[in-house]
Formats: C-alpha cells, sequence, structure tokens
C-alpha cells in the first residue's frame, strides 16, 4: 500500500469496483437476450464518458497528488457512463428492458450480500446500514449523504440529505425516479439476502432537484 493511500480511499475505491461489476453484468445480461448491439451501446458511453477502472489496482492509477480529486471524478464518471447506458438501453428496449434492469439489480444485490454476510454481522438495524454503505455507492465520506435519525433494536430510520447522483443522472439524460427505483430495487434485494428478518422501505421523497427522503431498516 502507498504511504499516500489510507484503507478510506481503498474502501471508496471498492464501491467503485461494485459498481462496475453491476454495469458488467447489465451488459453481459442485455447482450444475452438482446444481442451484439448492447456492446455497441456501452461501448459508445465508454467512449464518450471515460472507461471502467474495476480491473485495476488502485495504487496503480490513482494521481497521488490529488486523491480526493481523482476519487471524485472517477466516481462522476462511473456513475454518468452507467446511468448513460441505461438510458440508452430503456430508451431502445422498453419496458422489457426496463424490468429486465430491475432484475439484474435484485441478483447483483443479493449476490454482494452473500459476500457481506460471509464476513460481517448483520443482526441489528444499524449494522444493516453499515453494511449497505460498504457496498452502495453514494459520494464521498465527506459528502455526509445521510444521517441516522432513529435507531434502535427493531428498527433504524434515516434521512438523505440531498441527492448527490442529480447531476450524473441529468447528464445521462435518464429520468430520474427511474434510477432511484433502481437503487430502492437493489438496496431492497441486499437487505432481504442479507437478513430476511428485516426488510428496507423508503418512506418519502420530495422533488428530483434536491432529492432528500426518509428510510428505514427494520424488523418484520
Amino acid at each position: 500500500m502507498s504511504k499516500f493511500l489510507a484503507p478510506i480511499h481503498f474502501w471508496l475505491f471498492n464501491k467503485v469496483e461494485i459498481h462496475e461489476d453491476l454495469e458488467t453484468d447489465l451488459e453481459e445480461i442485455f447482450k444475452e437476450k438482446y444481442g451484439d448491439e448492447v456492446t455497441s451501446i456501452v461501448n459508445n458511453n465508454i467512449e464518450k464518458y471515460g472507461d471502467r477502472v474495476s480491473d485495476k489496482k488502485l495504487d496503480d492509477i490513482i494521481d497521488q497528488s490529488n486523491i480526493h480529486g481523482w476519487l471524485q471524478n472517477t466516481i462522476a464518471v462511473a456513475e454518468t457512463r452507467q446511468a448513460s447506458i441505461l438510458a440508452d438501453l430503456i430508451d431502445k428496449y422498453g419496458d422489457d428492458g426496463l424490468e429486465l434492469a430491475r432484475n439484474v439489480h435484485r441478483d447483483h444485490a443479493a449476490q454482494n450480500a452473500v459476500v457481506a454476510k460471509a464476513t460481517r454481522s448483520a443482526d441489528t438495524p444499524e449494522e444493516i446500514y453499515n453494511t449497505i454503505n460498504d457496498f452502495i455507492l453514494d459520494g464521498m465520506p465527506c459528502d455526509s449523504a445521510g444521517s441516522i435519525t432513529k435507531s434502535d433494536a427493531d428498527v433504524l430510520e434515516a434521512q438523505s440529505n440531498s441527492c448527490l447522483h442529480i447531476n450524473y443522472w441529468k447528464t445521462a439524460g435518464i429520468d430520474p425516479d427511474t434510477m432511484y427505483k433502481l437503487r430502492e430495487e437493489w438496496t431492497k434485494a441486499f437487505v432481504s439476502e442479507l437478513n430476511p428478518n428485516f426488510i428496507y422501505e423508503v418512506d418519502d421523497k420530495s422533488d428530483n432537484e434536491r432529492r432528500s427522503f426518509v428510510y428505514t431498516i427494520k424488523r418484520k
């Protein structure tokens, strides 16, 4: 490990890798159903926004003179490219494409939850909350995307204070509601596999400009 890199940098980069693994799953599963034109859609977006980094070592590619800026830009590229790929796939394949995207998100979440529960305790709502945060990309640690407002043995309530993704989604030209629903599908499936005794629910949503919503992780 480089003396300039800390565990939190590898933690964040791992979440980028997980995000890009989802993109790879989307490409592979859409290609199985729709053929090689899917690869063209993906490659066009890679050319437009930048390539994936998930097959590379962080030490070898990060700009160590600008660690924070490099990570911020890497998140922006990964999120915008994936959102644009989804926009193109849904535009081309319609409702069938959207349903397939939902299935890919659910399957990807469940697979990652299996990985998570092999090494983590997930017996309380707060442990589940922390595990979600280890796997889903939600900005930089300093962004403080959300905060816990209530936590006990049976329920955790959290507030997402603002949307860190909206500008990426606007650039990609995809409906934010679609992306929120896909993230919600992912998180529900992750929690269900991680600990079937708990469920994830989104309680309230505001506007698309500064999306703030309350969500709960609660015992069934």
